[in-house]
């Protein structure tokens, strides 16, 4: 069967949709085990990803769905409960279920899941594990493996309608005869069909289950004509009830997303409903007249836009703002005064354009943080530890590349916290502490950043102990680690190969592979930063841009060269004083609102080193940020905010430490766009940062 792409995206999406939603449900389930609505929400959530693979002909996918959504079933029923044993089965249900959906977008066969799996789903629906309440069903457990295929979405209703006409104590052999000949529904059978859902035959149709449903819900369907999702639900129930395993019953009437009916479908209902009313008519309340009024049809609110599309329109975006930037430069050579006007409008239309474009890019952080309940349920069970999560800042907005770049970052710090930070209970309890630690992820911004920080209440760390370790792997002597604060200390955590165990978990490495973290944030133009109390636990700090599309630069000279800083890192600037500088242990310092800051040339760095006859009054200072600490670093000339878009260096020059890549300034030359934690990194090693 082929299959319209856009069916298939439309599929994907949706059930990628309510496999996220799945991950935090289910963790919920475990502390929340009795909640009808949770238990409710979770297997209509089955139930309509399973319908979709149906309806796409993914038989794999189709039966591990129906078979979780069968457990489901019976807990909603009370038949069997909630257990540590019975969510790692449904868990492990979702990792299948994201191997077949990634399957589907390679356009790759499904592999059935595993049997090991699928007969542990049969244990929850045989009798063997239920507590306390027997199946009430004869249905022999054999069944269960060999479930009957699914109905298409066209065979359901074709079955429902045959249900429907054959409950009709008025159907004539002929019209049943004409029924079973005919492929198309005539008006009068549908008619019929939205009689027997409207109250007519509703009492013979539905199961027993269902004929206990209250009274006043029965009324109020009929008195408004309209289908409610309950009595839909329940239609579908019905017909599905051949499939359930053994100890299902018929579903309860749960609460389902709304039924979409045309309006001519509307005006038909309706007018069946008021031919069924008894002459004893009650007088028409406010609630009634309005559901008597025909539904307006409602009109798309959001439409679906592919990736790539978004990224162009930004490329585009992009390319319009550094014509704008050279415009606005011409400005001051044209002096034309109806020029100068076009040209300011123009820059408040490409800013508002790059402001719209940027907010359909932007997505809210919490589609990574919804993965780490699940991360951390596992690794607490793996480590026998009691760990609760806490997620702050989840509607925090940011780039849309930045949220796919940071998911594997975050799960390594995460993984690391919950290793190496809190203890066990037992070790817990003996230092005064409650048994339970406690992991926490937050997000929030401040101005043009998002500052993300992973937390724990855990042991700590000991910063002599890394002092201790750097002398001991040749990084540093003693004098020189002896001069480190505590901070500089917890930071060498994020050097290459550097670790404090003597044995490496197979669940994480504290420093082994933290390098490759800085690296990955240095590379989005963010920083990182660690700080700790022995005893009271550790924060990992990561600062990072709104977005890598659009940078805001402070754009500066050095000789005849033009080089563009992060805007994010300049704190302010001020003009050389020759008598602000100081000595200290070697390293020019200058004293700047009462704190003492190292201070260093760029010049030397980043131009020929020939050309540099010392520090003179006419150069500025720039106090850069990153993180927590402040530097000071010399230009020859401030030129200018500019917004720039960064291109990538090639694979000949992205090996060259220090920048992040290169741009167009608004006269037209090529600027490069500085990285300053990499640039720090490779020519202030050894110096203190405070």
């Amino acid at each position: 069967m082929n299959i319209d792409d856009e069916i298939l995206q439309d599929f994907l999406v949706e059930a990628g949709e309510l496999y996220d939603l799945l991950n935090d449900q289910l963790t919920e389930l475990e502390s929340n085990a009795k909640d009808e609505d949770l238990l409710n929400a979770i297997f209509r959530a089955f139930h309509t990803i399973k319908g979709g693979a149906g309806f796409m002909k993914l038989t794999p996918m189709v039966e591990v769905c129906h078979r979780a959504e069968d457990v489901f079933d019976r807990l909603r029923n009370h038949t069997i409960q909630v257990d540590a044993g019975l969510v790692d089965a449904i868990f492990q249900v979702l990792d299948v279920l994201g191997d077949m959906f990634e399957c589907v977008r390679e356009s790759e066969e499904l592999e059935p899941a595993s049997p090991e799996l699928l007969q542990n789903l049969d244990s929850y629906l045989t009798s063997d594990k239920a507590e306390a309440v027997t199946p009430k069903t004869n249905e022999p457990a054999a069944e269960v493996e060999t479930a009957e295929p699914e109905l298409s979405m066209d065979d359901e209703f074709e079955q429902m309608r045959q249900d429907a006409l054959k409950a009709k104590q008025d159907v004539t052999p002929a019209a049943a005869e004409q029924t079973e000949t005919s492929d198309l529904i005539t008006d009068d059978e549908f008619d019929n069909l939205l009689d027997e859902i409207h109250g007519k035959g509703k009492h013979t149709t539905l199961s027993n289950d269902a004929e206990t449903e209250s009274e006043t819900t029965a009324t109020a369907a009929t008195d408004d004509g309209l289908i409610t999702d309950d009595e839909f639900e329940a239609m579908l129930d019905q017909m599905h009830g051949k499939n359930k395993g053994p100890g299902s019953k018929a579903e309860e009437p749960v609460k389902t997303a709304p039924v979409e009916v045309t309006p001519a479908e509307t005006e038909t209902a309706n007018a069946e409903a008021v031919k069924n009313e008894t002459p004893q008519q009650q007088p028409q309340t406010d609630k009634t007249k309005k559901s008597s009024k025909k539904p307006m049809p409602q009109k798309d609110a959001s439409v679906r836009v592919d990736t790539e599309r978004l990224d162009d329109i930004m490329n585009l975006v992009g390319e319009l703002v550094l014509v704008k930037n050279r415009l606005c430069t011409l400005k001051q050579t044209i002096k034309h005064e109806q020029v100068e006007e076009a040209i300011t409008t123009l820059e408040l239309v490409t800013s508002d354009l790059q402001s719209s474009v940027m907010k359909t890019r932007m997505q809210p952080i919490k589609k990574v943080f919804s993965r780490f309940p699940r991360v951390i349920r596992d690794l607490a069970r793996k480590l026998d530890k009691d760990i609760n999560l806490e997620l702050i800042g989840e509607n925090t907005d940011l780039d849309k590349s930045l949220v796919e770049a940071l998911a594997d970052p975050l799960i390594h710090l995460v993984r690391n916290s919950a290793d190496h930070g809190i203890e066990s209970p037992n070790e817990r309890f003996a230092s005064g502490k409650s048994r339970q630690g406690t992991v926490t992820l937050s997000a929030k911004q401040e101005g043009d950043q998002i500052l993300l920080t992973v937390s724990d209440d855990g042991k700590g760390m000991n910063a002599e102990v890394f002092r201790k370790k750097a002398v001991e792997n040749g990084m540093m002597n003693e004098n020189d680690a002896s001069k480190l604060s505590d901070k500089d200390a917890f930071n060498l955590i994020f050097a290459p190969g550097f670790s404090t165990k003597s044995e490496i978990s197979d669940v994480s490495g504290r420093g082994v592979g933290m390098d490759v973290v800085k690296t990955r944030i240095n590379e989005l133009n963010g920083s990182i930063e660690i700080d700790s109390k022995l005893g009271e636990g550790s924060v990992i700090t990561i600062y990072l841009p709104l977005t890598l599309a659009i940078l805001p630069t402070l754009m500066v000279k050095l000789s005849s060269h033009q080089f563009a800083l992060p805007l994010s890192n300049v704190h302010e600037t001020f003009n050389m004083a020759l008598d602000q500088i100081n000595v200290v242990d070697g390293q020019d310092v200058i004293r700047v609102r009462d704190q003492t800051l190292p201070l260093f040339y760029l010049h030397p760095w980043l131009v020929r080193t020939d050309s540099f006859d010392g520090p003179k009054v006419e150069h500025k200072v720039l106090v850069i940020q990153m993180g927590c600490d402040r530097i000071c670093l010399v230009v020859d000339q401030i030129i200018g905010q500019e917004e720039v878009v960064i291109k990538p260096l090639g694979k000949i020059l992205n090996v060259v430490p220090g920048f992040s890549g290169a741009t167009i300034t608004g006269d037209g030359r090529i600027a490069l766009v500085l990285d300053m934690p990499s640039l720090m990194g490779t020519y202030a090693s050894g110096c203190a940062v405070h």
